[in-house]
């Protein structure tokens, strides 16, 4: 049978309250003396020591997370700036093509308008509206007509030179056939010594001919060739092609010369029409 448990006659255990207030008295002791000498530097040195590297490791996962949300912040604003400056680049280089464009439209009209025009010619100023579908066909067609006093035959030319002649006539529209084209020609004349020649086209985009010369033609490369006048249609002292080389075909009696264009045939869209001045009529005897 048990005993039951005998109470002490003297407790040696300190109350709650007690020993609150010792440790409350203890860190006021310690609290003052520390103020007054500073005699717990090396300890608290000691323990930060000691607690430094700990700290440092259990940050250490969070500064990842942190790197880790800042570098795909950064990766989607980068992406951003990079879709913009796309943007910005294409508009850019759309912007310099119609600037050089404009520039060089600006400098066709200046030559045109600089060009000095035969005499007894009204110029009219046209732009071309579409060329022809056929490769084989070097025509264009002209936004005026009739309705503007056009009528076939009259010569068109730019700011460089000859370009062509009107062929046919509509309301509103013309078709110009280029001097390039298989079946058109002009009477020219070499600047250097007077010598009348005929120059055709070939068909092929910025190449004339000179054919069926003699052999003892007086016509080189570098010969400047311009309008004689003596046709009728074309008004004497327009700039037509430049000689680049004569050739001779095996066994043919003749020579021909390969010239360059000197307008801007198959280039711009400005073109000019020469009108002719009507005639005086003929006094009679």
């Amino acid at each position: 049978m048990s005993q039951p448990p005998k109470n002490p006659l003297f407790s040696r255990e300190m109350g709650l309250s007690a020993r609150f207030g010792l440790y409350v008295l203890a860190s006021l002791v310690i609290a003052g003396v520390e103020a007054r000498y500073d005699v717990l530097h090396s300890v608290r040195v000691g323990v930060n020591g000691l607690l430094g590297p700990v700290r440092v490791t259990l940050a250490r996962p969070w500064e990842w997370l942190r790197e880790a949300g800042d570098f795909f912040v950064i990766h989607g604003a980068l992406q951003a700036e990079n879709r913009r400056l796309r943007q910005e680049r294409e508009h850019l280089l759309a912007y310099q093509l119609d600037r050089q464009a404009l520039q060089a439209e600006n400098r066709h009209l200046r030559a045109s308008l600089e060009l000095p025009r035969p005499p007894g010619v009204t110029p009219i100023h046209a732009e071309i509206m579409q060329t022809a579908p056929d490769p084989f066909m070097h025509r264009v067609i002209i936004n005026r007509g009739s309705t503007q006093g056009l009528a076939a035959g009259w010569p068109v030319i730019d700011g460089a030179g000859l370009v062509g002649q009107v062929t046919r006539v509509f309301a509103f529209t013309a078709e110009v056939t280029l001097l390039t084209d298989k079946d058109q020609g002009a009477p020219v004349m070499n600047m250097r010594n007077g010598l009348r020649l005929i120059v055709s086209g070939t068909g092929t985009q910025n190449l004339l001919e000179v054919r069926f010369l003699g052999m003892h033609a007086d016509i080189k490369a570098g010969d400047w060739l311009y309008t004689s006048g003596i046709d009728g249609v074309y008004p004497m002292g327009i700039p037509v092609a430049k000689v680049m080389n004569t050739s001779q075909a095996h066994g043919a009696p003749f020579i021909q010369a390969q010239c360059r264009p000197l307008g801007g045939v198959g280039r711009y869209r400005q073109l000019t029409v020469l009108r002719p001045a009507p005639a005086s009529p003929v006094e009679k005897p």
